[in-house]
């Protein structure tokens, strides 16, 4: 059948692959414009009247009526206090504060039957849960230029990137030589440098897998006799910070040392994981003889005190006309730690993020990340199968445009080049975990 005759959209016919595999393939499809009723979306959750127990319960319902059971915890003024940042200037303080929210999915179910569920009889703990746990519009703005800032400063020694196998890259590292009006000078390639894609074709350390597509791209440009730092730019798909991960060997390498995380992301990421009230989760519940149980052999209670992240990775994905990234379903199995906190946050461009269950039998929750959005999964989610299969266009928000004015003045004069490289259709995505 010829592609012209395919189904259209989001609703391509089933096939023989996994509920995962086909549930990426839907929303990787490019016939029409994916189906954004289908994604988990914050702005679309029905909440009780009234909280029980502390937490305020919604519900969420999809464009085909399936329904998703959520909880809401409440943060305040997290971004404030912990991260240093005002979401409050030059806003209005009757906004609503940070907020958490939990989706206790069960596992192998495509979704709750909430019509069941009683406001006054359930509880978190009468399921099965993934850890996951999603923090809307967590970044202000004006942190989330900071980290935009952070993030291409740091793709730069002693953090490994993904070009670093293939090309002798300046001094300072890419974004470096842009900044400083370098974009034509010439970069040269590393005789008998390692297939393109060799050091990014595993599922490591974090949410990051390349796509066939990617590995091509990265062939042919490490095939070609060199090329301009402004031509490399693009490229750019990942950059390492704390412990180095050896993407052929699906290895840490703790011979390089440790390089410190970069100061705003080990901020942002220790704080969200150290000020979620991890009660409202892993928290005790009672037997059937009124004595207290742990749901999970999860020692939750230290991550208050100590859970300290020291390794994870950048992500640059893109959605220019030329390079339609994403990144496939995956699970991360190289950190000894497999249950504490794997934080995530995202900037530029919207995108759908999928998780799913233990395999990849188990249909995903596909989800909708906005920039400012963070995500921790621990638990039994350091094991659930994940994927970004889809960046969406036209959507980076006007504050990180290269026209917006920047009244704290954290780009100076030069925010204008951050701007315009989200506008060419950038996403990055900052994830961090303990590897101990």
């Amino acid at each position: 059948m010829s592609r012209r005759k395919r189904q259209q959209g989001n609703s391509t016919p089933p096939t023989n692959l996994s509920a995962f595999r086909d549930e990426e393939r839907r929303w990787k499809s490019r016939v029409s414009p994916p189906d954004l009723s289908l994604a988990f979306d914050v702005n679309n959750i029905v909440w009780d009247a009234e909280p029980v127990d502390g937490r305020l319960r919604g519900v969420w319902t999809s464009g085909t009526g399936q329904a998703e059971e959520c909880w809401r915890v409440e943060l305040h003024d997290l971004a404030e206090t912990a991260m240093g940042q005002s979401r409050w200037k030059g806003k209005d303080r009757q906004e609503e504060g940070d907020y958490a929210i939990i989706v206790p999915r069960i596992p192998g179910t495509r979704a709750l039957d909430v019509s069941a569920l009683a406001p006054q009889t359930c509880s978190l703990t009468d399921f099965h849960l993934a850890g996951f746990v999603f923090f809307p519009r967590i970044l202000p703005e004006s942190l989330q230029r900071a980290l935009v800032i952070e993030t291409l400063s740091h793709a730069a020694q002693p953090n490994l990137t993904s070009l670093d196998n293939h090309y002798e890259l300046p001094r300072g590292g890419l974004w470096s030589a842009w900044r400083n009006g370098r974009g034509e000078e010439g970069v040269s390639q590393k005789v008998a440098a390692a297939p393109a894609g060799a050091s990014t074709s595993a599922s490591g350390p974090s949410t990051a897998e390349t796509t066939l597509e990617e590995s091509e791209r990265l062939t042919s440009a490490s095939s070609a006799a060199g090329a301009t730092v402004g031509e490399l730019l693009p490229k750019l798909r990942w950059a390492n910070v704390g412990w180095h991960y050896n993407w052929t060997t699906k290895l840490y390498e703790f011979e390089r040392g440790q390089p410190p995380l970069p100061p705003l992301i080990y901020q942002c990421c220790r704080s969200l994981a150290r000020l979620m009230p991890w009660e409202t989760i892993y928290g005790a519940e009672r037997a059937a003889d009124g004595t207290e149980t742990t749901p999970t052999k999860i020692d939750w209670k230290r991550w208050r005190e100590a859970y300290e992240p020291d390794a994870g990775i950048v992500n640059f994905v893109s959605i220019s006309e030329a390079l339609k990234d994403s990144l496939t379903s995956h699970v991360d199995l190289s950190e000894v730690d497999a249950v504490s906190p794997l934080v995530s946050l995202s900037l530029g461009h919207s995108s759908v993020f999928l998780i799913g269950g233990a395999t990849r039998d188990v249909p995903p929750l596909p989800v909708l990340l906005r920039s400012g959005d963070g995500l921790i999964m621990s638990g039994a989610g350091r094991r659930a199968y994940h994927a970004l299969p889809r960046v969406l266009e036209n959507t980076l928000p006007d504050y990180l445009r290269a026209d917006c004015p920047d009244p704290e003045g954290l780009a100076g004069e030069q925010w204008k080049l951050y701007g315009e490289y989200l506008e060419r259709g950038a996403r990055i995505n900052v994830n961090v975990r303990s590897v101990f």
